[in-house]
């Protein structure tokens, strides 16, 4: 944890800025530096590469990586996302999709908060990927989903026909 306070989306961002070598997140009044290795690169693209082959056939939104969403007050930085398209500094919209991939400096439980977090506010599908092990499916009104390396992700009402073995991004 680096700092305890409130932060608007701007003073985040400037935060941010002024540690250009570095990634955090902001959940619950902390701001958490995440360290990804080339692994946690590797399944991010992989989960892009997915969404945009998907997006070209079924256009639902923009994929983004790594894109500040300010949501009711709550900063969230999901390491993918499928959204509304938008210029401005962050999004405010709820994504449809969000992919969190868990980082050795990120624990088990803070991911799962996190993912209840996005719920919470009005995501239609979070994605948990815990390499090397399994996924979570978090859907509003669901238990999360959890999948092994033989199961598949389906996109469901979320992004219909959208399917990706889970075997494909664990690394």
């Amino acid at each position: 944890m680096i700092a305890q306070k409130e932060m608007s989306a701007e003073e985040f961002l400037a935060f941010a800025e002024q540690h250009p070598d570095k990634r955090f997140d902001f959940i619950d009044g902390e701001v958490v530096e995440v360290s990804p290795k080339p692994l946690h690169g590797r399944i991010q693209s992989l989960f892009v590469g997915a969404f945009l082959a998907y997006n070209a056939r079924n256009p639902v939104g923009v994929v983004y990586t790594e894109t500040l969403h300010v949501l009711s007050g709550e900063k969230f930085i999901p390491d993918v996302c499928i959204n509304v398209a938008s210029d401005a500094d962050y999004l405010t919209t709820p994504p449809r999709v969000a992919v969190e991939i868990r980082s050795d400096s990120q624990s088990r439980a803070s991911q799962q908060r996190k993912a209840r977090a996005y719920i919470q506010h009005g995501a239609n599908m979070v994605i948990l990927t815990f390499p090397h092990e399994q996924v979570e499916i978090y859907l509003p009104g669901h238990d999360p989903l959890v999948l092994t390396a033989e199961g598949v992700i389906d996109g469901g009402d979320v992004l219909p026909g959208f399917t990706l073995p889970v075997r494909d991004v664990l690394g």
